[in-house]
């Protein structure tokens, strides 16, 4: 390693002040802290909790990886763990494939992130319906919030404890992190999240309380108390004679990448990104082994991330949904990088390869559903968007809004006639991907993803 690689923490703190300066033009806040191993820490509302999403997941694992010192198999199979599991598609998968998104269930955001105060018997009644995978377990990285709200279920079956209160005395409470839990109501500070309007007004975004989806991203946090979690995940790693099932044991093992996800690279550097247990790792030829996670909810967008070969860590809490937290920090830390090597004027663009998953084919069913929820853009339909949403759709943004932004984006795109299966392609059995015809670069998409009832979570348009 260079003796250059060290990030400038001027240059960081500089763009984190920039990115902060940004949100709250728009109305919103934003948390960061950088903390430099026996090193001052930079930081800004460190001790404003928000809610950190996705990064949830880190205690999830750690919590589960304790029960293993309590006999928990991660390669026994859900329906035997959970015998009210038996009989639905996800009773033969494992918490191992859960912990490193192998199972092979897609990519739930939109309809995940409102469903956290669902409880475990309705989750599994919902899986009784017929809940599809869209590829077979452990041939590929394919981010899932369901497996992670099952490893919930499986850890209060094994415990009789919820969750919460599990991950509560076993976890936050022997760090310290005591501004830290999963009930907004225990935090009457907690920076209000945002909904971000068609055209950048902000609109309180809802609450939601504890329940069987809170292991995917409910719980809330301050900078000060995350910055003591990134410590210890760096302690432990440096704990060589951590006991067996210890919580260092623990999380020192989480830290270890498991599946691979994709590559990056730019001109001055190249990224290999690989999953572990609730963690994700990255072998950066700058800074060698990177480990860190990201977060986004109805309100809240976060990222964490630590160095060990360095000795630094990062992160970063944001008050509107899905705030692009690992941008942020992966601007400052490029940022960083470049004035450390004397080069404060260099930019970084990366391209991405993405590991291949052999996914299903889609059903004639699947595709009649994304086409339909398609051509709403073509043509909104207030009974057609009835019958194919998700409850999460009129939540995520108002069907008046959604109508708006469509005929806008119609308009600019040229849009002059419904959508045939000549422009659709299936990427999975759950997500499908329009090209508008007739434009030059084929660059006007519209990308529809169902859930895993194949009810409509998501239409995206392309810029």
């Amino acid at each position: 390693m260079s003796k250059g690689a060290y990030p400038d923490i001027e240059a960081m703190s500089a763009s984190l002040d920039e990115e902060a300066s940004a949100l709250s033009d728009q109305g919103g806040s934003l948390a960061w802290g950088i903390f430099p191993r026996g090193g001052p820490t930079r930081s800004a509302n460190a001790e404003i909790p928000y809610r950190i999403a996705s990064m949830t997941k880190s205690f999830t694992a750690a919590a589960i990886g304790l029960l293993v010192a309590d006999g928990l198999d991660l390669g026994r199979p859900f329906g035997e763990l959970v015998p009210e599991l038996a009989g639905t598609a996800i009773a033969d998968r494992t918490c191992r494939q859960a912990l490193t998104m192998g199972t092979g269930f897609t990519k739930d955001d939109p309809w995940a992130d409102r469903m956290e105060s669902m409880a475990p018997d309705e989750l599994i009644a919902w899986l009784r319906r017929g809940a599809i995978a869209t590829a077979p377990a452990d041939t590929g990285y394919e981010y899932s919030n369901l497996g992670y709200a099952v490893l919930g279920i499986v850890a209060e079956a094994l415990t009789g404890r919820t969750f919460t209160e599990l991950v509560s005395t076993e976890v936050f409470g022997p760090l310290g992190l005591t501004r830290t839990g999963f009930d907004h109501t225990d935090f009457p500070d907690l920076a209000p999240g945002f909904r971000v309007d068609l055209d950048g007004g902000l609109h309180p975004a809802e609450l939601t309380g504890p329940g069987v989806f809170s292991p995917i991203g409910g719980v809330i946090s301050t900078v000060d108390d995350i910055g003591t979690w990134m410590s210890a995940h760096l302690d432990a790693l440096d704990d060589l004679e951590a006991e067996s099932g210890s919580l260092p044991h623990v999380l020192a093992g989480n830290q270890q990448g498991r599946r691979l996800m994709e590559s990056q690279r730019s001109e001055h550097h190249a990224e290999t990104l690989i999953y572990g247990y609730g963690l994700e790792t990255r072998l950066d030829s700058r800074f060698g082994r990177v480990v860190c996670h990201s977060g986004g909810y109805p309100g809240y967008g976060s990222h964490m991330r630590w160095f060990p070969d360095l000795g630094l860590s990062i992160v970063v809490l944001g008050n509107t949904t899905y705030y692009p937290a690992q941008r942020s920090v992966q601007n400052a830390v490029d940022a960083g990088w470049a004035a450390a090597i004397g080069k404060p004027e260099l930019t970084i663009d990366r391209s991405t390869t993405s590991a291949p998953v052999p996914r299903y084919e889609a059903k004639p069913a699947q595709i009649q559903t994304v086409l339909a929820a398609a051509n709403l853009v073509a043509g909104f339909d207030d009974a057609v968007s009835d019958e194919l949403f998700s409850m999460n759709m009129d939540l995520d943004e108002p069907r008046g809004e959604r109508r708006e932004r469509f005929s806008r984006w119609r308009a600019a795109k040229q849009v002059t006639a419904p959508f045939t299966e000549a422009d659709l392609t299936m990427v999975s059995p759950l997500r499908g991907v329009v090209t508008v015809p007739g434009t030059p670069d084929q660059s006007a998409t519209v990308t529809v993803g169902l859930n895993h009832l194949v009810e409509v979570q998501a239409i995206n348009l392309s810029a």
